[in-house]
């Protein structure tokens, strides 16, 4: 076994919640979830963030197979769409669900320097830091999907000040919710496989906020 096969074995393992024994005192992941939930109704309310059209709320039925209720429909068991099972205590749920995903702004290539200059801001495209810009759009630390090109889908990380530009998507994440942990689960779902088939694959951030992502408690 090569040391990336490894690697990956080792990543798999973890979002299987199969690399460290399961503790039944770690508060579960529901609980993380509604508080994720309750924040981001908040920052709704404030206008800081846009309302979700059809919210979904995925849980475990009485016969402990996982179901989902978007907006007002009735729930829809989605066990066909699970790919593995997760420890009791963990919970699915899409993307959009624990996240909020914003595209950042087009900006000219010629506003782009290759090499970094006095007081520079890196700028982060498609596929990682793309130059450097005099001024930036975003602050903070985030996970950064990018959404064009061959690599689309794939995840670097930015922190302090940078701009993104309209084929990095910045992830926001809530509830003192670990940017590492974000970033490592984000890029263990290989999100390149929901690219469009065409000559410049590209990744919809409406397509990326309903991939399934499977969620730990905290704590873990």
């Amino acid at each position: 076994m090569t040391g990336q096969q490894l690697k990956n074995s080792i990543l798999q393992m973890a979002v299987q919640g199969k690399l460290v024994p399961q503790d039944p005192n770690d508060e579960p992941a529901s609980v993380l979830l509604e508080r994720i939930r309750a924040e981001k109704e908040k920052l709704i309310k404030e206008g800081k963030i846009k309302k979700e059209k059809n919210p979904s709320v995925i849980f475990r039925g009485a016969d402990n197979l996982p179901y989902e209720k978007i907006g007002k429909n009735e729930p829809v068991c989605i066990a066909d769409e699970v790919p593995f099972e997760i420890p009791e205590s963990w919970e699915w749920c899409r993307i959009g669900e624990l996240f909020f995903l914003q595209a950042g702004k087009n900006i000219s290539s010629s506003s782009i320097s290759e090499k970094p200059f006095a007081n520079a801001i890196p700028c982060y495209g498609g596929n990682g830091i793309r130059g450097y810009v005099k001024s930036s759009n975003r602050s903070g630390d985030y996970p950064i999907i990018g959404r064009q090109g061959a690599l689309c889908g794939n995840i670097n990380r930015a922190t302090g000040d940078f701009y993104a530009t309209e084929h990095a998507v910045c992830v926001t994440t809530f509830s003192n919710t670990n940017v590492s942990w974000a970033c490592v689960f984000l890029k263990a779902l290989n999100l390149n496989q929901y690219a469009t088939a065409t000559a410049q694959p590209g990744l919809a951030v409406g397509t990326i906020n309903r991939v399934l992502i499977p969620v730990p408690p905290v704590t873990e």
